[in-house]
């Protein structure tokens, strides 16, 4: 893709690789954000190969589509958004990487909104060497200190010796601060790669270049329909499609209103946050990756990807493939609000059941985040569920929380192969009109 070299004003060619914007380019499509997705990449080098050739005038929606996305000539971008969609995960991945492995960089890539010709800003406020700095620091001392053809001899040695001091102690105090800044900023940034390290972990082996990627939010009107007819629909005939067969509107309820709730696609907003939150990630592969409705799926589906499924098996029922590899079963009556979590195998401190609980001001209930690795051949699996909406989100902010899930994920990393499977309890409670507070109060880490 790359060209070799750009003409200058006087009509001489000079190389691509002797500018340091373009080596900036290189490692950016380098980077952990970039490697995975060709279309991605091809972009990146694409506008700002043309920026740096002085070919901006190339640099349009529709030539983008047709040189990278392989749309036909004369295509109309109001109509096919591809472009603009890879340009907004372009700045996020950008973004990405100055805040990540290109925090040291003294160039910095932007491709402004409402266009795609890139734009290259050199990072502000390199300081000078310490060394440069120290004479300024003390020239008001010696501009007000008595001339040398006043003093005599001994005054003359007096005040030299006396300025060496003050030089001395101020370079020490000051070879002191540099130190302690270094090492606290070492420090910060050993702990902050530890923690991108550890987080990055898990999202590479949810989003593979090699392997496809589902993400299925909840069927909210099944788990509508479920709570209507007080019944529950098993993953059989969810996958086969009888369940709607087998459902019939209860009384009082209007036939009409009851198919719509059987035939449209309804998912919950809490869902559609997650999603968003789950594109967002830098180690997202857009071309690998189809979030599908739960009733579009199937189990060839489930078995040929990894998979990310949101909402429990009350509004999910795929969840119910892997209930017999979790210890915290999420169960459903007909009740609202009676809902519960079975805690399988508990440890010491822990209970058998965690029940949903309100009453006036207080509001408790769970949630949980499951990694389950290489599920019996249907790749990794990510579930992220609770007992209503509000555990759902809950389970999700514990996930999205470095400062909470990097501890769990360093215990089930492994130097080689897969990470561990893995469970977390969620608990997440809300008093009056202030805001829930989520923490995980179960955790378990399994050996393979």
């Amino acid at each position: 893709m790359q060209s070799s070299a750009r003409l200058t004003g006087a009509g001489e060619p000079i190389p691509l690789s002797t500018l340091p914007e373009w080596h900036l380019v290189q490692r950016i499509a380098a980077s952990r954000g970039f490697a995975k997705s060709e279309l991605l990449k091809n972009f990146l080098l694409y506008v700002c190969e043309r920026s740096l050739m002085g070919d901006a005038q190339e640099i349009t929606e529709q030539r983008i589509g047709i040189r990278i996305f392989g749309r036909p000539e004369g295509y109309d971008p109001g109509e096919d958004n591809i472009v603009r969609s890879y340009a907004r995960m372009l700045r996020k991945r950008l973004d990405a990487y100055f805040v990540e492995e290109g925090a040291g960089e003294t160039l910095r890539l932007l491709v402004p909104r409402g266009g795609y010709v890139p734009a290259f800003e050199v990072v502000a406020g390199a300081r000078k060497p310490v060394a440069a700095e120290v004479p300024a620091l003390f020239s008001i001392h010696e501009n007000s200190a008595p001339s040398m053809a006043e003093a005599s001899d001994k005054t003359r040695a007096l005040t030299a010796k006396t300025r060496f001091h003050w030089y001395s102690a101020a370079l020490g105090l000051l070879a002191g601060c540099v130190l302690a800044v270094l090492i606290w900023t070492t420090v910060h940034v050993l702990t902050a790669q530890r923690n991108i390290s550890a987080a990055h972990a898990l999202w590479t082996q949810m989003f593979e270049p090699t392997r496809n990627t589902l993400i299925v939010p909840a069927d909210s009107g099944l788990g509508i329909i479920e709570n209507l007819t007080h019944s529950q629909v098993s993953v059989d005939a969810y996958a086969n499609g009888s369940f709607l067969a087998q459902m019939h509107a209860p009384e009082g309820l209007d036939s009409g209103n009851f198919n719509d709730l059987s035939s449209q696609h309804y998912t919950s907003v809490v869902d559609l946050g997650i999603t968003a939150a789950l594109e967002r990630l830098p180690e997202f592969i857009a071309d690998r990756t189809q979030i599908r409705y739960a009733r579009a799926v199937t189990a060839e589906d489930i078995h040929n990807s990894n998979v990310i499924l949101l909402g429990s098996v009350h509004s999910n029922p795929w969840v119910g493939l892997f209930n017999n590899r979790v210890n915290f079963q999420l169960s459903y009556t007909p009740e609202v609000d009676r809902s519960f979590v079975v805690n399988q195998h508990p440890l010491a401190g822990e209970s058998a059941t965690y029940r949903n609980e309100t009453n006036g001001t207080l509001n408790r209930t769970y949630g949980t985040v499951v990694y389950l690795s290489d599920a019996g051949g249907a790749g990794h699996v990510l579930l992220i569920q609770g007992l209503n909406m509000a555990a759902t989100q809950a389970a999700a902010d514990i996930l999205f929380n470095r400062k909470t899930i990097v501890p769990v994920l360093a215990q089930a990393a492994r130097r080689d192969g897969p990470m561990r499977s893995f469970e977390l309890l969620v608990e997440t409670t809300s008093i009056g009109a202030a805001a829930p507070e989520a923490r995980v109060i179960a955790t378990r880490v399994y050996p393979q």
